[in-house]
């Protein structure tokens, strides 16, 4: 089954917000915030109620900034996420309130914390994979990331209306 997945890139003062988590088989690792799509739901009304739940801040904006089709047995963790197959729309989003006390109001199972990282000194995955951003060298564009570390096929949204499939 293909489920729809929403994720929530927010940056600020060179720092990204992740969920923490921990999984048995993996130790620690870190996530964009987000989840699925629920039923009678739009993408935005998902995004907002995921920040809501695993941050406890609302977003005052967002803008889709790429779509990801992610297909678990592609990827180095594929043991644990078994039949995974997910359409991921990742938004850059703003908040009008953040600081270093974010809290969740109904955190997912495994989900230990909430950090601020540096983009700068990224060593660790936002997904699965614990080797994939050691090599990263930032600045590069948000997409050219999420390309690079993130997908089996990213959807680029062009001139925010067309979707260019790029291999």
């Amino acid at each position: 089954m293909i489920r729809n997945t929403v994720r929530a890139l927010i940056i600020q003062d060179d720092k990204l917000l992740l969920i923490k988590k921990k999984r048995p088989n993996i130790g620690l690792y870190y996530a964009l915030p987000g989840g699925a799509q629920e039923s009678n739901e739009t993408l935005e009304q998902a995004l907002i109620r995921e920040c809501i739940e695993e941050l406890g801040i609302e977003i005052s904006s967002s803008n889709l900034i790429c779509v990801r089709e992610y297909i678990s047995r592609n990827h180095e963790y594929s043991f644990i996420m078994k039949e995974v197959h997910s359409i991921d729309f990742i938004y850059e989003c703003n908040t009008q309130f953040l600081n270093n006390e974010l809290r969740s109001l109904q955190a997912d199972i495994g989900q230990v914390g909430i950090e601020w990282l540096p983009i700068n000194e990224i060593k660790k995955t936002v997904y699965e994979s614990e080797e994939s951003l050691k090599s990263y060298k930032f600045p590069r564009t948000t997409y050219e990331f999420f390309k690079e570390y993130f997908s089996d096929q990213l959807i680029k949204p062009y001139s925010g209306k067309i979707f260019e499939s790029i291999p």
